[in-house]
C-alpha cells in the first residue's frame, strides 16, 4: 500500500512538473520529450514518467511520437479558437453560478484575490517578475468562479483556462500585461462583487476575448514570416 502510494506520488510530480514546463512554454510546441531524459532529470524510474506522460496526453499537451517518445503538443489558429469559444461558454455559465451562490466567505476570497493583484500591477516591475504575476491572476480568475457549486465545471474551466494560458505564455512571453488589463480585471471585480452577473458575463467574454484577439494577431504573424 506504501509503495503503491509513493508511486502515485512520483507520478504527479512528474506530471505537474512537466505540465508547468509546457504550460510557461520552457517547452516549446513540437519538442520532443524522451522517457530516458525525463528518467535522468526527475530521478525516477520509467513506470511513473510512463503514467504522468499518458496524464497529459489525455490533457492534450503532449502527443505520441515514435515507440518511445513524445512531443509537446503543437499549437494552431483553430485549436486556439476552440479553446476561446469554450472558456467563455465554461467560465461565464460558472461566474453565473458563483454570484448567485457565493456568502461572505466568496466575498471576502475575492476581495483578498483582487487587492493582492491590483497591488502588483499598480506598481513597476520586471520582466523577471512575470510568474508572480501569473500566480496572482491565476487566483484572481479562480476565486471569481469557485463558489458555482460544481467541481466538474471547475475541472473543465481550469484545463480550458490553463490549455489558453499555453498560447498566451508562448505567444506573449516576452510582453508586460498592458494598464487596460489592469482596469478590465478591475471591472470584472466591481461586476462580480456588486453582484451583477449579466455585466461580470459581458465583462469576462471581453476580457478573453481581448487577450484572445492579441494571441490571435501574433500567431498570424508567425505564420506570415
Amino acid at each position: 500500500m506504501q509503495e503503491a502510494s509513493v508511486t502515485t506520488n512520483r507520478t504527479t510530480d512528474v506530471a505537474q512538473a512537466l505540465r508547468l514546463e509546457i504550460l510557461t512554454g520552457r517547452r516549446l510546441p513540437g519538442e520532443r520529450v524522451q522517457l530516458e531524459g525525463l528518467r535522468q532529470e526527475y530521478g525516477v524510474s520509467l513506470s511513473p514518467i510512463r503514467e504522468g506522460l499518458s496524464r497529459l496526453v489525455a490533457e492534450g499537451l503532449l502527443i505520441p511520437s515514435g515507440q518511445r517518445g513524445y512531443r509537446v503538443a503543437p499549437v494552431s489558429i483553430e485549436e486556439f479558437l476552440d479553446i476561446k469559444t469554450q472558456r467563455i461558454d465554461l467560465e461565464q455559465k460558472a461566474l453565473r453560478e458563483s454570484i448567485r451562490l457565493g456568502g461572505e466567505d466568496w466575498e471576502i476570497a475575492l476581495m483578498t484575490a483582487f487587492q493582492r493583484l491590483k497591488n502588483f500591477e499598480a506598481k513597476r516591475w520586471q520582466a523577471d517578475e512575470l510568474p508572480a504575476w501569473e500566480e496572482r491572476h491565476h487566483v484572481f480568475h479562480h476565486t471569481l468562479i469557485h463558489a458555482c457549486g460544481s467541481p466538474i465545471l471547475m475541472r473543465f474551466c481550469e484545463l480550458l483556462h490553463s490549455m489558453s494560458d499555453r498560447y498566451r505564455r508562448v505567444l506573449m512571453k516576452t510582453s508586460e500585461p498592458d494598464r487596460d488589463v489592469t482596469q478590465e480585471h478591475q471591472a470584472l471585480f466591481d461586476a462580480a462583487l456588486g453582484r451583477n452577473a449579466q455585466l461580470a458575463e459581458e465583462v469576462l467574454r471581453a476580457h478573453i476575448e481581448r487577450t484572445g484577439a492579441t494571441v490571435l494577431r501574433m500567431m498570424r504573424e508567425r505564420l506570415a514570416s
